[in-house]
């Protein structure tokens, strides 16, 4: 009896061994089919084939439905052509197989940002930072709330929070140059500007930006030289024109002052506040006829315009 026994050990103990070996060998086999899907799906992503990607990476789900990275990537495809709910759907399934996949709520959260659901997108920004902090994208949209929201500080800190991850972020370095005006922080602003030149020295946006803040600096000189930089990356920006002429007037150059302020006045002829600048300036050179007809013309834009100049 005892020696049947072990016969059948030794019969079935290769069976099993066979058995066990087609498992693996079946679920090797899936995972490979499953990822060539993905890559198929990738690439005809790159290619901006949503729908094709979309094909793709479902049957990629469907050999392996175990992978979060294809659910996200799925979510990515949907929210590419626009279909927001499709994309939420594979967003949340994404995290449903792993809850640490940070990504999905990143998404989560632009998505909600975009339907201006801006409590929602932080509740999913907040879970994205606790799942991996040392991602300064979070960061950013963080700071893209609190300016949504108007808080100048929180923006500040969350944008400062994502320059500190990745030294060199433009777009949070140059928001921070703007919040840091809207709490007239000028010579902050300056420095977060600069920085932001460091690193696209010909953002005509920058450029601007930190001209004007010279001109209200007064320092004319400075504003000048950014300024005309500048006009280098675009010459039809009124802005541009108007402040380097303000400058310009600044710096005692009352003739070159007129000619950039028309030159302003040429790209936005219906401009009430280039008109009034314009009298100004021709009152200082003593043309005062020149003068009555910008004033004039100030008042054909804006019949109230000068008595909002002293209130």
């Amino acid at each position: 009896m005892e020696k049947r026994h072990i016969n059948k050990i030794v019969i079935t103990l290769p069976i099993l061994f066979v058995l066990f070996v087609f498992a693996v060998d079946v679920s090797a086999k899936q995972r490979i089919i499953s990822k060539t899907y993905y890559h198929e799906g990738n690439r005809h992503f790159d290619k901006k084939r949503f729908d094709r990607a979309i094909e793709k990476y479902k049957k990629a789900i469907k050999v392996n439905p175990k992978v979060a990275k294809y659910y996200y990537m799925l979510g990515k495809a949907y929210q590419a052509k626009g279909s927001l709910d499709e994309a939420v759907v594979s967003y949340k399934k994404a995290v449903t197989v792993d809850p640490d996949y940070y990504w999905s709520y990143f998404r989560l959260g632009d998505i909600c940002l975009e339907k201006g659901e801006h409590e929602k997108a932080i509740t999913y920004y907040r879970t994205s930072v606790e799942k991996c902090p040392e991602d300064s994208d979070v960061h950013y949209f963080l700071g893209k709330i609190c300016d949504i929201k108007g808080d100048a500080d929180g923006a500040i800190k969350e944008y400062n929070e994502a320059v500190k991850l990745k030294p060199g972020y433009f777009d949070a370095l140059y928001n921070i140059g703007i919040n840091y005006t809207k709490k007239g922080d000028l010579e902050r602003a300056v420095t977060s500007y600069k920085e932001a030149r460091k690193v696209n020295p010909y953002d005509e946006d920058t450029l601007v930006n930190l001209g004007i803040i010279y001109v209200k600096l007064r320092k004319f000189s400075k504003a000048i030289n950014v300024l005309t930089v500048a006009l280098k990356v675009n010459l039809f920006n009124r802005d541009t024109q108007f402040y380097l002429g303000k400058a310009y007037y600044g710096m005692g150059n009352l003739d070159q002052a007129i000619t950039q302020t028309k030159k302003a006045l040429t790209i936005d002829p219906d401009n009430a506040d280039i008109h009034f600048t314009l009298g100004l300036y021709y009152d200082k050179k003593g043309w005062s006829d020149m003068a009555v007809a910008e004033y004039q013309e100030v008042l054909h834009l804006n019949p109230d315009y000068f008595n909002t100049l002293n209130k």
